[in-house]
């Protein structure tokens, strides 16, 4: 079990919160993983969906405290269509994709950030090819300017992108708090389990109450 941490403390001037693939293809459920699913067992779009409203607490806590707030978003081009171009050896995700619409395509409905987590003028969008949101992409150099050292990460897939992101921030040295409740898992049995080696290995594991009340803490010392 995941449980907050009583010592923590944020301060808003250098803790960013990512919020990480948030997209219409991936959380609508009239997006492609909403309509066609994915061909491995235990699938479950809602669990994404039913994640929506405690992100909502979660953007306007960082909001009101005046955070940096980074919203990640997977870009895809018709010609370099995932996994399925790149690799000989296809993860089981990607496994009967063939002949399906091209998700998360650039400039596209589907690519972008759902209704209910809209990016508002000021925050950084950060397109990113792959997994992690620092792979390929100028993110560390954008926290460094702004003074960041913490990241509270939230979104989806916990043990895809958002489990990549982490671990990939721990080794550029920022500190990592993962919203608990506020991260979600197509696969039910692998929420707990990538939550748990966050916990181990990066940083530490917070349900969104203990965020927003560190967050109020820090406004009133």
């Amino acid at each position: 079990m995941v449980t907050s941490k009583a010592s923590l403390s944020l301060n808003p001037l250098s803790t960013a919160l990512i919020m990480i693939d948030m997209q219409n293809d991936f959380a609508h459920p009239e997006g492609f993983y909403g309509r066609f699913g994915l061909p491995i067992s235990g699938f479950n779009a809602a669990a994404v969906l039913n994640s929506i409203t405690s992100m909502q607490k979660l953007l306007t806590a960082a909001r009101g405290a005046g955070m940096f707030v980074v919203h990640t978003r997977i870009v895809r081009e018709s010609f370099l269509n995932s996994g399925l171009r790149r690799h000989k050896v296809v993860p089981q995700s990607f496994d009967g994709a063939s002949g399906r619409p091209v998700p998360l395509l650039a400039g596209s409905w589907g690519c972008d950030t759902i209704d209910e987590l809209k990016p508002v003028d000021g925050e950084y969008i950060l397109a990113k090819q792959g997994y992690s949101a620092f792979y390929g992409t100028p993110l560390e150099e954008v926290l460094r300017r702004q003074g960041i050292d913490t990241l509270v990460l939230a979104g989806t897939v916990t043990y895809a992108c958002v489990l990549h992101t982490a671990f990939d921030a721990y080794v550029r040295d920022f500190d990592v708090v993962a919203a608990s409740d506020g991260i979600a898992s197509w696969v039910p049995d692998l929420q707990q389990p990538a939550l748990r080696i966050m916990e181990l290995l990066v940083g530490a594991v917070v349900p969104i109450d203990g965020i927003v009340a560190s967050l109020e803490l820090s406004q009133v010392t």
